[in-house]
């Protein structure tokens, strides 16, 4: 049974695969919602393994069939990227020897790439592992859709999944294995102004804002358990000389305490209603996403396989709560994994640039857990 460090002596010879298809799957834009274009790229790929399938949210699911018919593991990677190119134009990627540089290519083209190379990994390798290999390129993971794709996917499928684990492109040796409890907020404060009114007399969305981000902060935030208000986005105004009608801010609310993001959400919900009442303004709130915090402890068999496997490939392991792809494995109930694939830097920027050496490293990580993963068979198959 090869160990990590003799999958990444393997898997040398292979590297260029998940190149390539990081390099074609980088072309296609992919907005939250219109990832058509790399769903059917990928189902090209996956079409000699099991059950490939496209659902109703345009995901693509395909199994590479285990020993045990029994056990079922799921790899999980989101197609959709932060870009809003329309789904016809066509994206530039560059390949160096040490790099490769395009829109999204941290976040996720690299992992949905990993994804892909999987099934002929194994082919290459000659290994057939215990456990059915669910392979799930998800859809509608970001902003507003709030992982619509996975959310549909895991409510739908019919067989048991006995562990997850979610590919994402950065940053090697992250191991999220809980959740925090998320919310997320956009708050809008519109005014009405009169035609002809003097600009002095006008009423200013702006300044409305400021005094409810002023109260927002003033709401008391507890350091232990870890709690947070990131106030993420505020926008107001077109021009000099015209006080703005809207302001708009985006914040998000992040808390490892079971409804402390729910309690403050609902204290900046007074705040704008009684701001409103006072300012003859309209300030509303809308709550794009939200999650429950929860995981598997840090002394969980398959937190630790997994740490036992960066350790021995050198990683240093970084471990925290996650709150993105892995919450919603949580809210079923699957034992899973968040893991990064390698580094990056200019992140959500158009030369979003992924290095390549330390992903060997990243791609052995992968099978070093996966083969981890059916040593414990008997513990996670229950």
């Amino acid at each position: 049974m090869p160990s990590p460090t003799d999958f990444l002596e393997l898997l040398q010879a292979h590297q260029e695969l998940v190149l390539a298809n990081a390099l074609l799957l980088g072309e296609f834009p992919s907005p939250s919602g219109g990832e058509e274009d790399r769903i059917k790229f990928l189902a090209e790929r996956f079409s000699t393994l099991q059950d490939v399938s496209i659902d109703e949210q345009g995901n693509l699911q395909a199994i590479i069939p285990g020993k045990n018919p029994n056990f079922n593991v799921l790899i999980a990677a989101h197609a959709d990227t932060l870009l809003t190119n329309k789904a016809d134009q066509r994206l530039t990627i560059n390949v160096g020897p040490e790099s490769i540089t395009g829109p999204g290519m941290a976040d996720n083209t690299i992992g949905l790439a990993t994804l892909a190379t999987i099934p002929d990994l194994f082919e290459k390798l000659g290994i057939q592992p215990e456990a059915n290999l669910i392979l799930l390129a998800h859809t509608k993971s970001q902003n507003s859709h709030d992982l619509a794709g996975l959310r549909f996917f895991l409510e739908n499928f019919k067989r048991p999944i006995h562990a997850g684990l979610v590919l994402e492109g950065i940053t090697l040796g992250r191991l999220n294995h809980s959740c925090l409890g998320m919310v997320q907020a956009d708050v809008i404060c519109r005014v009405h102004q009169e035609p002809g009114t003097r600009w002095e007399a006008a009423e200013n969305a702006m300044i409305i804002m400021h005094r409810i981000i002023r109260r927002i902060l003033e709401i008391p935030i507890p350091q232990e358990p870890r709690t947070s208000v990131i106030l993420g986005s505020l926008r107001a105004g077109k021009t000099f000389n015209r006080p703005p009608e809207l302001a708009r801010l985006k914040l998000e609310i992040r808390s490892e305490e079971p409804g402390k993001a729910r309690e403050i959400r609902y204290q900046i919900s007074d705040i704008l209603d009684e701001i409103s009442s006072e300012t003859a303004s309209d300030c509303s709130i809308t709550f794009p996403a939200l999650r429950k915090p929860g995981g598997i402890p840090f002394n969980h068999p398959l937190v630790a396989a997994a740490r036992e496997v960066q350790e021995e490939l050198g990683l240093k392991t970084t471990t925290g709560p996650s709150y993105s792809d892995l919450s919603i494995l949580i809210e079923h109930e699957i034992p899973a994994l968040t893991i990064g694939l390698t580094t990056a830097t200019n992140l959500n920027e158009s030369d979003e640039t992924v290095a390549l050496p330390p992903l060997l490293t990243g791609l052995a990580q992968v099978f070093g857990i996966l083969q981890s993963v059916d040593t414990l068979e008997s513990i996670l198959a229950i």
